[in-house]
Order: structure tokens, then C-alpha cells, then sequence
């Protein structure tokens, strides 16, 4: 299976966790990838990926479903978080210290979200300045392994930015902003997870293509065509060259 159908059966399962109230049974999950042949780790992952998105496995405490929110509201639940690397905890260090050194003005988030709402663009300037050090201690709340933490850092910023731009709602607060920020930073982690979850599905099947082709090319004397490893294999020829390509045994 190529990874369009990895991607359309991950699309597939998210959807039936979305009308069964976001509430899977482990067999749906195993119906939905049994074709794949996926291994123990790869189905981890995609336990993960689900809970990220909210949706709970019937009888696993260990992925207990999300808070029911609004994509515009803050999940409440408590999950484990991640620590930060040595390399990541320098960058937050000198990030949090730059910000201390700009200058920050003298009026107060509930004035200058009212200035905001009658579409004041120094006090959505004010605002971005006075909220980035949140955004970046909530990034530090969300951390995961998949994105490195200045990266996490700019898609918060990103989200603060994009949600003083936006024109609704009309009455804007921090409760508001902070909850765009977060909603940011987990559609990204989404995002990121969600392209780990492929690549890795590539590199667990060319390896195991890889020690397919090889164990069948490894005698002189019986090398098969392209053709007849396709046959053997249960794979498109396509396929099969590509893999040749990437083994170097395409020669």
C-alpha cells in the first residue's frame, strides 16, 4: 500500500471516531488498517494521533478521550508533558530574555482589547507585544518530541498574530486570544505528528522491501527481472523500481 492509502485510511478512521461521538472500538481500528500491516509501534502512533484529535479507544484508560470543546475553546484535560531538551531549554532561556528587554506599554489588556474591537491597529500591535511571552510559555506547556521548541514557539506566535487580525468575534478578550493560541500550537502538533506518523510508515516499508529485494537478488545466479519481483513481491513493477533505486540495485 502506497502512503495515499495510509493517509486516506487515517482520514477514514478519523471520521468514524467524529460519528460515533468520538468513541472508537480497538477491532474498528484494526478493521480500517489490517490491510497495511502495520507493527506494534506504528499502531501506537496511531492511537496517539487519534487522541490528539480527541477520540478515545472503547476500554483504554491509557487514552481516555478529550475534553468535548469547541475549536474555539481550551481542552481542560491533563496531559503528561514533555520535557525539554538541554539545547531547548538555551533557546527558551535567550528567547524569554529578549522579550524582557523590549519595551512594553503602560495600558492595561482589558483597554487595549476594547481599543482592538473598534479596530485600533496600535492596540493589535500592543497586544502581540504584550502576550508573546504567553504564547511562549504555552508552547512550553504543549511541548512534544515531534517539534523542536522555537519552532512550537513561532506557530504560537503565528496563531497570536493571525487571531488580533481576525474580525470576529466582534468583543475580543484574553480568554478568547488564549484559546486561539492554543488552538494553534495543537493543530500544528497535529500536523507534525501526522507527517512523522507517514514518514515513518515510508521508512518501515522500504526497509522491509529493501530485505525483500535483497534476500531474492543476493544469489548471482538467480536474479529475477523487475517483472518477476513485482509477481513475487505482490507489488507494482513502479514500486519495485523505486525501491531498487533507493537500494542502488537498479544497476
Amino acid at each position: 500500500m502506497d502512503i495515499q492509502k495510509f493517509q486516506q485510511k487515517l482520514t477514514e478512521v478519523c471520521e468514524l471516531g467524529e460519528k460515533n461521538g468520538k468513541v472508537l472500538k480497538p477491532e474498528q481500528i484494526k478493521e480500517c488498517f489490517g490491510e497495511l500491516d502495520l507493527d506494534k509501534s506504528q499502531l501506537i502512533k496511531i492511537l496517539q494521533y487519534l487522541k490528539l484529535k480527541g477520540i478515545s479507544i472503547e476500554g483504554a484508560e491509557e487514552i481516555s478521550a478529550a475534553s468535548q470543546t469547541g475549536p474555539e475553546e481550551v481542552s481542560e484535560e491533563k496531559e503528561e508533558k514533555v520535557p525539554l531538551t538541554a539545547e531547548e531549554e538555551a533557546y527558551l532561556k535567550e528567547y524569554l530574555e529578549g522579550l524582557e528587554e523590549q519595551e512594553q506599554g503602560e495600558r492595561s489588556a482589558e483597554e487595549l482589547f476594547e481599543l482592538l474591537s473598534k479596530g485600533d491597529a496600535l492596540a493589535q500591535a500592543e497586544l502581540s507585544q504584550k502576550y508573546l511571552h504567553a504564547a511562549a510559555e504555552m508552547a512550553v506547556e504543549m511541548n512534544c518530541e515531534e517539534i523542536f521548541i522555537a519552532d512550537l514557539i513561532q506557530e504560537a506566535n503565528i496563531s497570536l498574530l493571525m487571531a488580533l487580525g481576525e474580525e470576529e468575534p466582534e468583543e475580543k478578550d484574553e480568554k478568547w486570544l488564549l484559546g486561539r493560541i492554543r488552538c494553534g500550537i495543537r493543530h500544528a502538533i497535529e500536523e507534525q505528528t501526522q507527517r512523522k506518523f507517514e514518514d515513518d510508515y515510508l521508512v518501515a516499508k522500504v526497509e522491509k522491501l529493501e530485505a525483500a529485494v535483497r534476500e531474492l537478488t543476493e544469489d548471482e545466479s538467480s536474479k529475477f527481472s523487475v517483472e518477476e519481483l513485482a509477481i513475487i513481491l505482490d507489488m507494482d513493477e513502479e514500486e519495485i523500481r523505486d525501491v531498487l533505486r533507493l537500494t542502488g540495485d537498479d544497476k
